[in-house]
């Protein structure tokens, strides 16, 4: 699988995130990505290989190793990865594209800058400008911008770089703070799942006792390396945790500009302007 396309997009969501943010996204490609992909592999191969059972009952082995593992571990934190990534890459592009709207909205907005200050030093030129084509389409153009400059208040106000920062926070702090929420519930959710899905939880078994039909009374059966099975079960849980935290210093983080990025929300240049 191409890994590397879904750690190009999980990066790219560094750029806009906070500096405990941008923790977290190096936590996530140590802790999950090297863990899963180059240790935890190794260790679990997802197949009846892992189990030997002392019975020669059709059936038996596979009923008793679907009992033990009911869907790999590996697989399963391969599916726990991609969804926490899909959060961050949804947020990454609709970043990346509100940005891309701000900065025409921005260039758009020099541009009727620029017009208006034409119109204001040389007035006879802009009326002779206006009625210089027969068409009327360029002429009624520049009247339209125009005549929506001055209505509207100022579009370029003194403090100009502190006001587009304000509107390019309040359009994505919303994403921001979703993403981080979404983040979190996705941890919680896939760390509960596996404590029920499995029912050996934190410590593996060497002997594993199964009693499920076919198979004839108890069977025992005998799990491979399950120390190491052990030591990748518990650093699972012990990174999750990991995760979870930063997501709840992240939240705290950013909590406190809740009001103000709420305050802000009608400043939206790329509404002003398209």
């Amino acid at each position: 699988m191409g890994w590397h396309i879904v750690q190009k997009l999980v990066e790219g969501t560094g750029a806009h995130s906070t500096i405990v943010g941008k923790y977290w996204i190096t936590a996530f490609f140590v802790l999950r990505f090297l863990l899963v992909i180059s240790i935890a592999k190794a260790s679990w191969s997802g197949d009846q290989g892992d189990m030997v059972c002392n019975t020669l009952s059709p059936g038996c082995k596979n009923v008793c190793f679907n009992q033990f593992s009911p869907i790999s571990p590996i697989r399963y934190w391969f599916f726990q990865i991609l969804s926490v990534s899909l959060a961050s890459i949804i947020f990454s592009i609709y970043t990346t594209h509100k940005l891309a709207l701000v900065t025409r909205a921005i260039r758009q907005k020099k541009k009727w800058k620029a017009a208006e200050k034409e119109k204001n030093k040389n007035s006879v030129k802009f009326k002779n400008l206006v009625y210089l084509s027969k068409s009327g389409h360029f002429e009624l153009t520049l009247k339209e911008a125009i005549k929506k400059m001055t209505k509207t208040k100022r579009l370029w106000p003194r403090n100009s770089s502190l006001t587009i920062l304000q509107s390019y926070f309040s359009l994505i702090f919303s994403c921001i703070l979703l993403q981080v929420v979404l983040r979190l519930a996705i941890e919680i959710a896939f760390m509960v799942g596996q404590y029920f899905l499995y029912t050996y939880k934190f410590i593996v078994p060497e002997l594993w006792q199964c009693r499920h039909w076919p198979c004839p009374g108890v069977v025992d059966c005998f799990v491979s390396r399950p120390k190491e099975k052990t030591i990748m079960l518990c650093s699972f849980y012990v990174t999750g945790c990991i995760m979870i935290v930063l997501n709840i210093i992240e939240l705290y983080h950013i909590g406190g500009n809740v009001a103000k990025a709420w305050s802000n929300r009608s400043q939206d240049i790329t509404k002003e302007v398209f």
